[in-house]
């Protein structure tokens, strides 16, 4: 078995901690962004944090796309194994529920739940399943020729409805108006068009070999979340995953790391609850956990130490809850789901 590379596999910790966060922030979540609306330093100090995480989708699939670049296979174990892991915890969710008598047992209900109901996986099992076109595309093109479609891919599908976007904001168009991505807009980036982008630009880079001064990097990723904490006020479309600084920030990131040689198996092992973390603390019972114990206005409007200190508190205990879950999971079903997936074909693509 391939050696995981630990630098990388730290980067999809803390990218996981970074989406953690940002559902902490969210409304529809964890709300925290409500209870800071009146108090701008402890706002500005969690859009802050939110604008340096804002990349988190954007650099995993960059991540994807650069270790994709040489693969020639479909793995449709790989795939189950994706859609088992959704599925597992949308049934623990509703069973979850049904046993505090919130949710009732219902037919229905069961059969329902067995269809993913996830974003995340559906689009990145799509780009999964075609990278071996797209990477093949990449190696057969020459340097001058792969800069040029990136360029064309970034111009069209990032700078463009970064462009509608603001523009949109400030009233000038509709949603919708020109847009390359779609008829009714540029859907925030929440598109396959986004991640087939990021997965491109993953691809590019390993082609390239591309190399960047740690310092630059650095003060690239801070100047644009600043940018982006201080715009969102007027240009909301900024933290779309198809906005041009949210972009550059998971291109960033992702190099920052990816200069980081090290080896440690305890990162390996934890790196490998990073999908079943994001599908554990997406569900019903972890945000109605958020709201009840953490995330109130007592804890967020006590100052910016106190509202720091909590938000950290927070995703720290989110994380590691949802971490030790997965573990447990995997110990316990890890071996039956193996088993399964590895029935499954492996498909050559270049055969």
């Amino acid at each position: 078995m391939q050696q995981r590379n630990s630098n990388i596999e730290l980067l999809r910790l803390v990218l996981m901690a970074f989406v953690v966060l940002l559902h902490f922030n969210n409304d529809a979540m964890g709300g925290a962004f409500v209870h800071v609306r009146n108090l701008p330093i402890d706002n500005f100090a969690l859009h802050f944090f939110e604008s340096l995480g804002i990349c988190a989708v954007n650099c995993f699939m960059i991540v994807s796309g650069f270790f994709l670049y040489t693969n020639s296979k479909i793995k449709f174990g790989k795939v189950l194994d994706i859609l088992l892991i959704v599925i597992f915890y949308r049934y623990f969710d509703y069973f979850f529920h049904v046993a505090l008598g919130s949710d009732v047992l219902s037919l229905k209900r069961i059969v329902a739940y067995f269809f993913p109901d996830n974003y995340f996986a559906i689009f990145y099992l799509i780009c999964y399943i075609f990278s071996p076109y797209v990477s093949r595309v990449f190696r057969e093109l020459s340097d001058k020729q792969a800069d040029f479609l990136t360029a064309a891919i970034c111009i069209l599908f990032v700078i463009v409805p970064t462009c509608l976007d603001m523009a949109i904001d400030l009233h000038v168009f509709t949603p919708g108006f020109l847009s390359p991505i779609g008829l009714n807009g540029n859907g925030a980036g929440y598109t396959i068009v986004q991640f087939m982008v990021c997965m491109s630009l993953g691809m590019w880079i390993r082609k390239r070999n591309i190399q960047v001064k740690t310092f630059a990097l650095w003060a690239i990723y801070l100047v644009s979340s600043l940018i982006l904490t201080i715009g969102i006020k007027k240009f909301p479309s900024l933290y779309n995953y198809c906005s041009v600084l949210t972009v550059v920030n998971a291109i960033c990131l992702f190099l920052l790391f990816l200069k980081i040689d090290f080896q440690s198996k305890d990162i390996n092992y934890a790196a490998k609850s990073c999908f079943a973390i994001f599908c554990i603390h997406t569900r019903g019972f972890a945000a109605e956990l958020w709201r009840q114990y953490f995330v109130t206005e007592e804890h967020l409007s006590s100052g910016l130490v106190t509202t720091l200190l909590w938000t950290f508190i927070s995703i720290f205990a989110m994380f590691f809850s949802c971490l030790i879950l997965s573990i447990i999971m995997r110990f316990v079903f890890g071996k039956l789901k193996d088993t399964i997936c590895g029935k499954l074909p492996v498909v050559n693509c270049e055969e």
